[in-house]
């Protein structure tokens, strides 16, 4: 479980968290969002765009696997 509907429900922000105020958790602005996660100290918006960078960096040149392991 995560806060994000508690502060979907403040007035904290300059948007409303919400793109559309019946929608569900898909009409959830990014900001409530990433911060509900990071209140619970889950940390997965951090790993979402990983796989994606990931697999570019080896489509690039395979050669990346090398700077990767150092890393």
């Amino acid at each position: 479980a995560t806060p994000e509907t508690e502060y979907g429900r403040m007035n904290i922000g300059s948007r409303p968290s919400k793109r559309k105020p019946s929608g569900g958790i898909e009409s959830l602005r990014a900001i409530p969002w990433i911060f509900a996660w990071t209140q619970t100290r889950f940390h997965l918006p951090v790993w979402l765009g990983f796989g994606a960078a990931f697999k570019h960096i080896m489509q690039k040149d395979i050669r990346n696997i090398h700077t990767l392991k150092e890393m």
